[in-house]
């Protein structure tokens, strides 16, 4: 996977995430209702996160070690 796919395949699922998350609060959906929306939510945060793992990878990869500033501290 290349940066722009990396970034293409995040702007996707970040927005496919919001669109669950404002769908939920709209109709005011309690947190410990875990219905369908609630699991494609979490499906969509995991492959957000994987995509957002992968993309630090190529930024590394590129830019070398030494260049963040604010996310010097981000582990996970």
């Amino acid at each position: 996977m290349d940066l722009e796919q990396a970034l293409n395949k995040i702007v996707e699922l970040s927005r496919e995430e919001l669109h669950i998350v404002r769908k939920r609060a709209e109709e005011k959906t309690p947190a410990r209702d875990h219905g369908q929306d609630y699991h494609e939510m979490l499906r969509a945060a995991d492959q957000l996160d994987h995509h957002a793992h992968l993309l630090r990878r190529l930024h590394d990869g590129e830019f070398g070690k030494d260049w963040r500033h604010d996310s010097r501290e981000d582990h996970g």
